[in-house]
């Protein structure tokens, strides 16, 4: 009974199909605004499983999580880098989130894999709309190699054994180009595999990253 009612205190359930079919939010009890990391899901990974494991982690720290589904009604077959959709949709569900209920100056955006991926191949998009990117097991630069105005700090949880860590190298380059703050956090001898599961000792750090990163003023 005591660990349920701790549990009951630490967040709120999760509202499933809120703001959007398919996402998952978590907020932490009470009313004021709280720091709010929105997710998105690696390639055909169910929107729950990210979920989960960043709640786990954020809610300590009281942050909420908004896990975005990859909108199978805009086109989407569950792979938010092969959809390649506007990213305006994410702050568009974003938005949608009770404004009272987020601190969007600590608004994070963090991608695994796919949804990494896709975060990378409109950076200066998502540059100027969250206050601090995480990359995990992912990333993509993108065709352009324009740099957003807003430059926000990137955090990339990768490893070294993953087939595609070339492609995370490049996008690296990009925002060390534009002079982004960069973290590169690389799970040495980590496949996809591993990088998924060095969230259990990497997690923390990324929560404390994102805490000492909310949005700077212009």
């Amino acid at each position: 009974m005591l660990t349920a009612t701790l549990l009951l205190l630490v967040a709120r359930p999760a509202f499933a199909d809120a703001p959007c079919a398919g996402c998952r939010l978590t907020l932490p009890p009470g009313d004021a605004p709280a720091p709010l990391l929105v997710v998105l899901h690696g390639d055909r990974q169910p929107t729950q499983t990210p979920h989960d494991a960043w709640t786990r982690l954020a809610t300590k720290r009281g942050i909420g999580v908004l896990t975005l589904a990859c909108p199978a009604d805009l086109g989407c077959k569950g792979s938010f880098w092969q959809w390649d959709g506007e990213p305006s949709w994410v702050t568009e569900q974003v938005a949608k989130v009770d404004a009272n209920r987020v601190d969007r100056d600590r608004t994070w955006l963090l991608g695994w894999s796919g949804g990494a991926s896709w975060i990378g191949m409109h950076a200066a998009e998502f540059s100027r709309a969250f206050a601090a990117i995480v990359v995990h097991g992912g990333g993509v630069a993108p065709a352009e190699p324009a740099c957003a105005e807003a430059k926000a700090p990137v955090y990339f949880l990768v490893g070294d054994k993953n087939p595609l860590h070339a492609l995370a190298v490049r996008l690296r380059k990009y925002h060390a180009s534009c002079a982004a703050d960069v973290t590169w956090d690389l799970v040495a001898g980590a496949d996809h595999g591993g990088e998924w599961a060095a969230l259990a000792s990497h997690g923390p750090r990324v929560v404390d990253w994102l805490v000492a990163h909310p949005r700077k003023a212009p």
